[in-house]
């Protein structure tokens, strides 16, 4: 807003400086008449500042991404002005000037595309003081500066910021589109750039949705006194009273959770029902589990300034600007902070279910990694389970699955429970293979389970203690990375629920086959269901489906194992992303469980979280 004011104050001192002094009409004309304007003479310091590196040294302070390349493209029009052809004639500039005001409607910062330096430029050429020399100058800086700005602006808003690729080399496989291919030149070869500029905003509801949050957000907590609340020293139930009750409630009270029209603040130093009721709200918008218990991590969150809030919903309109599934009419996506498995039709949510994933990487891995790399002692090398985000197109179940195990996981967990019962491997119903042949369980080395090259194939097999459980839902991907069915029910009762060696653990998997079988020409969900061992009371439905068995079965199966292919494949996106919009209008936060946002928040330059 205050950029908007400014640059209102700013047109009214271009139109001051038009007015000439002596009075008459004919005189006011033109500025172009005023200073003796002349094209060639301008054109000629637009290729004066790019070929003799006047610009450059005029600029030593800033970053001309573009400088180069515009100067090749400059040099094809004889350096002709694009957005400023005279004193004059300046209505283009000034509406890119406007558009780049709006930059922080993105959670953009302005100062990226020139913008206070633009504005001095055109005023500084204005100035009776100086000769047409410098006058012309400082237009052509305006000049350059406005082009670079404009290409960098386009870029970002179609592109982004940063490139996630970069960002994130082992951890970031969803497509984005690719830069390379582009045209870099054609903003500045649109007709109407202002038309362009503005059409190439991003389309994605979830990024107009917080594009809308975050200008309500910043408005609503500008200026605003923010004091940390501390921790209790044991979590608050419901029924207890002290003073603290009324500091969470004047919290509650601020983020809009809170109802006041009947109660006074000072009236909440009761847990009451109505404290309770807004604590899980709030919980539910920030991921916590919603039991209304006020413990450390509920506090955390109340804590949590607006400024860093406001930082973190920047940073997902840059992931926004990454990738968005406008062009997908059903999908599903799992998020990886929120802990959820999403099916969108048509942009609306059909359902969402709880889903564990991957651990998070030690605090150290980075530096353990490199000693690794530095020693190739494969007792150095750091655990990392952390899923990473991807798309692929589910296109198989897998029934009553076998689980082949993982060296990584023989070493962490097999020679663990080994070692600790020597009937592990026969208790959780492992096979144990040597050279592709299954070997006595009696004849297993315990040593053998804990070296580089483990000399054995593990394998679960199927049934209700497999660590897979019932159903694989298969997805090509380099990682092994798949959903599945879990016997481990638990942390699905947890609010940080990154448990998993990276694969996507989900708490309703037959919900999420039904939905995939909708519509399949020879498999239902009540057939899928039998298959795997669940109960169902309709006779005639079992009694249908073992007359179809064999032929269901036939060619896609081993053993109690069946493959079942889904006649059409559903695209799946493992994505990260900690702040959005919900479908009933509410901004949601979730914790930076595996630390993407803090190095986002640097590259951007804004506000590091405490």
């Amino acid at each position: 807003m205050l950029k908007r004011i400014c640059l209102q104050l700013f047109f009214l001192a271009i139109v001051f400086f038009s007015a000439c002094k002596d009075g008459s009409d004919e005189e006011v004309a033109t500025l172009d008449k005023k200073y003796n304007f002349d094209l060639q003479s301008y054109t000629l310091s637009i290729k004066d500042d790019f070929l003799n590196g006047t610009f450059s040294a005029f600029l030593s302070d800033s970053t001309i991404e573009y400088f180069d390349t515009l100067k090749q493209f400059y040099s094809t029009r004889q350096f002709k002005p694009i957005f400023i052809s005279s004193f004059d004639d300046q209505d283009k500039v000034y509406a890119v000037l406007n558009i780049l005001s709006k930059s922080d409607e993105h959670g953009l910062d302005s100062s990226m595309y020139h913008y206070l330096k633009i504005q001095n430029e055109l005023l500084a050429a204005l100035k009776d003081s100086i000769d047409n020399k410098i006058r012309y100058s400082h237009l052509s800086n305006a000049e350059i500066l406005t082009a670079d700005a404009v290409l960098k602006y386009a870029y970002h808003l179609r592109y982004g910021v940063v490139n996630p690729k970069e960002l994130y080399p082992d951890s970031y496989f969803l497509p984005v589109p690719d830069s390379s291919k582009r045209n870099l030149f054609e903003p500045l070869v649109q007709e109407d750039v202002i038309d362009y500029l503005e059409k190439i905003q991003p389309a994605d509801e979830r990024y107009k949705k917080l594009q809308q949050a975050l200008e309500e957000y910043s408005q609503k907590y500008k200026d605003i006194e923010w004091k940390l609340i501390p921790v209790p020293t044991k979590k608050i139930e419901p029924g207890y009273k002290d003073q603290i009750i009324a500091e969470i409630a004047s919290r509650l009270i601020t983020v809009g959770i809170l109802d006041t029209s009947k109660s006074k603040v000072q009236d909440f130093t009761l847990f009451d029902s109505v404290i309770v009721d807004a604590i899980k709200e709030f919980q539910r918008q920030n991921g916590l589990a919603d039991d209304g218990v006020i413990g450390k991590a509920t506090i955390d969150r109340l804590n949590v300034s607006p400024e860093e809030n406001i930082a973190t919903i920047k940073i997902n309109l840059e992931r926004f600007r990454w990738l968005n599934y406008t062009d997908t009419a059903q999908y599903i996506v799992v998020n990886i902070p929120d802990f959820k498995l999403y099916v969108i039709e048509n942009k609306k949510e059909k359902f969402a279910i709880k889903v564990c994933t991957g651990k998070k990487r030690p605090a150290n891995y980075d530096e353990r990694y490199k000693q690794y790399v530095k020693s190739k002692n494969w007792k150095m090398k750091p655990d990392d389970w952390e899923t990473p985000m991807m798309y692929s197109q589910i296109s198989y179940l897998i029934l009553n699955p076998t689980w082949t195990v993982p060296p990584s996981i023989i070493r962490e967990e097999i020679f663990a429970g080994v070692k600790k019962d020597s009937s592990y491997l026969s208790k959780k119903n492992f096979k144990v293979y040597q050279d592709g042949v299954e070997i006595d369980l009696t004849n297993v080395s315990i040593n053998h389970l804990y070296t580089d090259k483990i000399p054995y194939r593990i394998v679960q097999d199927p049934g209700a203690g497999n660590a897979l459980g019932r159903i694989k839902f298969m997805f090509e991907n380099p990682f092994g990375i798949y959903l599945h069915d879990t016997p481990t029910r638990v942390p699905f009762s947890y609010s940080n629920r990154a448990v998993s060696h990276g694969c996507v653990r989900v708490e309703k998997p037959f919900l999420l086959s039904e939905y995939l079988l909708k519509g399949h020409s020879k498999w239902n969900n009540d057939y899928l269901k039998i298959e795997t061992g669940q109960k169902i009371t309709d006779k005639k439905i079992i009694s249908e489906f073992y007359k179809k068995r064999a032929a269901l079965r036939k060619n896609s199966s081993f053993g109690e194992t069946t493959e079942l292919k889904l006649e059409k494949k559903i695209p799946l996106f493992v994505d990260y992303y900690t702040a959005w919009v919900d479908e009933q209008g509410i901004l949601n936060f979730r914790d930076d469980v595996y630390k993407k946002d803090v190095l986002l928040i640097e590259r951007l330059g804004l506000k590091q979280k405490s």
